[in-house]
């Protein structure tokens, strides 16, 4: 409830600035624990994100009055407390894409929050993301471990994850997992009513579109080398400086000339030159040697 979480925070907090404003007048530091999902929110939490909230307030205010005042937003933290109790043979959790913090750590950065101004500072470990979901893992196997489910056949897949022991800590890490990795963007409230087979079902999905994305790449990859085919054309005609090009020739009108590029085959101007209606002459480069350093020197070398 609200008042559970606001004793042991936001009402301890207000009492102690009261107090050590009147006991405590020459206090060097005051500091509080905070969380990060004050400031980034978490489904299920919101007395305990207000909580918190309420006492970054009070340092907020305390500071403005020239009161030594610090509140630290901790990611999650190892070794100790909910997290290291959730852990399984120490292995590292993923909670809201982040990874614990160890004490020693926590304990090395405090030191240096001290040294500086800011009242409100927050210090977590943001987890790498890892391409193609968490790890090796597919959707369905990533989701089975965030909720510490070992496989599918300990489970019933219509059954929603909420009934399976879900709490709203893992909600959220199953949602920001989802997107971070997967880019699978669900609400809240789909969330909890998400079940195994949902899941299947989507990681199916997910699996043909790779297959057509893939496969449009392969696609794509072939037709570069028909297109390099026919840029390389006429064999006859590579060593040709001037080629005469098919085009839709009108009295009066001035030759045109056209330079290809990098390929320096006239090929590329096929489907060009059936457009144009004057007389087109490619210019091709014969002599791969030359460095060229502009156009002009192009011109230079291949116009009469």
């Amino acid at each position: 409830t609200f008042e559970e979480s606001f004793k042991s925070k936001a009402r301890a907090t207000k009492n102690l600035d009261q107090l050590s404003r009147k006991m405590c007048p020459e206090l060097r530091h005051f500091v509080v624990f905070s969380s990060v999902s004050c400031g980034r929110g978490n489904a299920g939490q919101t007395n305990y994100g207000m909580s918190n909230s309420i006492m970054e307030r009070i340092c907020e205010q305390r500071a403005a009055e020239g009161l030594p005042a610090l509140a630290i937003q901790w990611g999650a933290v190892g070794d100790v407390g909910l997290v290291a109790d959730m852990q399984d043979n120490d292995r590292e959790l993923v909670i809201g894409g982040t990874l614990q913090q160890r004490i020693t750590s926590c304990l090395q950065e405090m030191d240096g929050f001290l040294n500086q101004k800011s009242p409100i500072v927050a210090s977590m470990v943001v987890a790498e993301k890892r391409a193609g979901g968490s790890g090796n893992l597919n959707l369905v196997d990533t989701v089975l471990h965030i909720m510490g489910l070992k496989d599918l056949k300990s489970v019933g897949i219509h059954t929603c994850l909420a009934e399976l022991g879900m709490d709203s800590m893992m909600a959220v890490e199953i949602k920001q997992t989802l997107e971070r990795e997967f880019e699978i963007f669900l609400t809240a409230q789909d969330i909890r009513g998400l079940n195994f087979a949902k899941l299947i079902e989507m990681s199916c999905k997910d699996s043909d579109v790779k297959k057509k994305v893939e496969g449009g790449e392969k696609d794509e990859i072939l037709t570069g080398l028909k297109l390099l085919v026919a840029l390389v054309g006429d064999n006859e005609t590579l060593d040709q400086m001037y080629v005469k090009l098919p085009t839709k020739e009108k009295p009066g009108k001035q030759e045109v000339f056209l330079i290809p590029g990098m390929e320096g085959s006239y090929s590329v101007f096929k489907n060009l030159a059936a457009k144009i209606d004057a007389p087109a002459t490619c210019l091709q480069f014969v002599n791969s040697d030359t460095n060229y350093q502009s156009v002009e020197e192009i011109a230079r070398k291949l116009l009469p």
